[in-house]
């Protein structure tokens, strides 16, 4: 059983609604609609549905497969009870049988799939009257949606939250950091994906029931491109030159076979639907460069992965599997665990600033210390982050004495402050190192909250 609670989560949205008028600091300030929005997968539909069975003056209503325009008829048909006299003809008849139907009594209405509907006009204005006629709050609409920019109409708006590490560690005490870091770094904490994890089986056991051809984990990433793009095939070979390391414009085109021009716009275009981001970067002449990197790792693995892959795939062939474990423990999970750790920093570094100044990050090239992952400094106080995203190392003194060497020269000691990160336990040694010097900061994998 997975640990975050989406049922707390719509209890407590729906008490917003029903209470926004007379208590404080409650920016529902309107009779308006739900907006549940979430990415493909993280479980709006299956946490609608369960909130809908708690209630007894509940329905629920998908869009999907139907244009709007055929869609009151097939909702109606589907509830003879309330449309006794035949199905609605359009979305204001639909309502007006509601409104009679629950008399001014408490109820919640669902409507699922709206972003794929194009034709919403009239579905938008006419659920807009619905509510307001109600000023009583009455009607609790929820709309659960993979966008915003889905909406015509005022929506109170609430994101769902994917599940983190921290999450998993509650959900799957018996598993290993690393393992955790593993599931995680494939499914981006996805409830969609992580369902069919068995935590009974090993993590490598686990990983060739995913990858089967037939599974909803193999078919995911195409479904997010079908979403998005209407000729999805046409972004795989820039897909694959990225997962594959080539980041630079002219290196995704050259790999991809497609002229700059036309790499530079689908490359924007994936950008845009949140596929990929972009980063500054130095290239050795000094010069910034745009490179572009996965937002999702899930997105990543499965374009090196499983996009081009035969129907056998990473299931039936031993080699492949190697490859695809090697390509997590190598390149998913340092991602994950170093992006952890630089939030961990970013989000308890007032606690080490000097009062007044703000950090600024020096980049390790240009101190003559590559070492480091990061330098920041405030005044004369310097900070060094050191991220260890090995799967097997465990670091103790001399391993920081190494590190301390490289920084005198830039900082004197006491002016120092080391944050030293590792996913594997540190060494009794460098334990009492930290005890003995209170500027010795060190974080392990199970104290990041992620």
């Amino acid at each position: 059983m997975l640990s975050i609670d989406h049922q707390k989560k719509l209890k407590q949205l729906e008490h917003k609604f029903r209470n926004a008028d007379w208590e404080d600091n409650v920016s529902w300030q309107t009779n308006e609609p739900l907006a549940l929005i979430g990415r493909t997968g993280s479980g709006k539909t299956s946490a609608a549905v369960e909130f809908c069975r708690s209630h007894e003056r509940r329905l629920y209503f998908s869009f999907h497969n139907l244009t709007a325009d055929i869609a009151p008829r097939i909702f109606s048909l589907r509830q003879p009870k309330i449309f006794s006299d035949g199905f609605a003809k359009d979305w204001n008849e639909f309502f007006d049988v509601l409104k009679k139907y629950f008399a001014g009594a408490y109820h919640v209405l669902v409507f699922d799939d709206l972003d794929d509907r194009n034709d919403r006009e009239e579905f938008h204005a006419a659920l807009q009257s619905y509510m307001a006629a109600d000023p009583r709050r009455n009607p609790f609409v929820i709309l659960p949606l993979r966008q915003s920019e889905s909406l015509l109409l005022p929506c109170f708006h609430a994101f769902m939250r994917t599940y983190t590490p921290a999450d998993l560690r509650r959900s799957f005490p018996q598993m290993t950091d690393e393992d955790r870091l593993r599931l995680y770094s494939i499914t981006d904490g996805m409830t969609g994906l992580l369902s069919y994890y068995d935590a009974s089986l090993p993590f490598h056991e686990n990983l060739i029931r995913l990858c089967c051809h037939d599974t909803y984990f193999s078919s995911y990433g195409q479904q997010l491109l079908q979403e998005r793009f209407r000729s999805p095939e046409g972004y795989s070979g820039l897909l694959y030159a990225i997962a594959c390391g080539k980041h630079k414009l002219s290196d995704i085109a050259a790999f991809a076979g497609f002229t700059t021009k036309k790499s530079g716009t689908y490359l924007q275009s994936l950008c845009n639907a949140g596929f990929l981001c972009t980063k500054k970067e130095r290239s050795t002449d000094k010069r910034s460069t745009t490179r572009y990197f996965f937002t999702s790792g899930y997105m990543h693995f499965w374009s090196r992965h499983l996009m081009l892959s035969q129907p056998a795939g990473i299931a039936e062939d031993p080699s492949a599997q190697r490859q695809a474990r090697n390509f997590i423990d190598h390149v998913l999970v340092p991602d994950v665990f170093r992006s952890s750790c630089e939030r961990w920093f970013h989000d308890h570094k007032n606690h080490y600033e000097i009062p007044g100044y703000s950090f600024s990050e020096l980049f390790p090239d240009e101190t003559g210390c590559p070492a480091f992952d990061h330098i920041y400094r405030s005044g004369r106080k310097h900070c060094f982050l050191k991220i260890w995203t090995d799967l097997d190392g465990r670091y103790g003194a001399a391993d920081f004495s190494l590190l301390e060497e490289l920084s005198v020269p830039i900082s004197p000691f006491y002016d120092n402050e080391y944050f030293l990160f590792s996913i594997h336990r540190f060494r009794d040694n460098l334990w009492n190192l930290s005890r003995k010097y209170d500027n010795i900061h060190l974080v392990e994998a199970r104290f990041l909250a992620y």
